[in-house]
């Protein structure tokens, strides 16, 4: 990640452990490969404890909202409760590349 982006990765996380304290926050993506553009979006993942509903989807990216209108940066936003994320997303594509690539909050 780019130090310049340090400062919006920690209030990516501010805002989510607003609604989550215990939350693993991954950026992934350009930005956590050092190679984003000025108009590179945010690919952040979010895993929960908890089951996900629509409620706690939209909890995540309301608070993340009124940041990218602050900031002019746009969030692309995946969350999953970790135990689901750990079984059934293990074999695809988006799961190695995260693993692999992945900065955590």
């Amino acid at each position: 990640m780019k130090k310049e982006d340090n400062n919006i990765a920690k209030r990516i996380s501010e805002s989510i452990r607003v609604i989550d304290s215990k939350a693993q926050i991954l950026i992934f993506g350009s930005r956590a490969r050092g190679d984003a553009k000025r108009e590179s979006d945010w690919d952040i993942l979010i895993l929960t404890d908890y089951p996900v509903s629509t409620y706690i989807e939209r909890s995540f990216r309301n608070n993340l909202f009124d940041l990218e209108i602050e900031t002019g940066e746009v969030f692309s936003t995946f969350v999953y409760q970790k135990s689901v994320w750990n079984t059934k997303h293990k074999v695809t594509p988006i799961y190695r590349n995260i693993k692999k690539e992945g900065v955590r909050l």
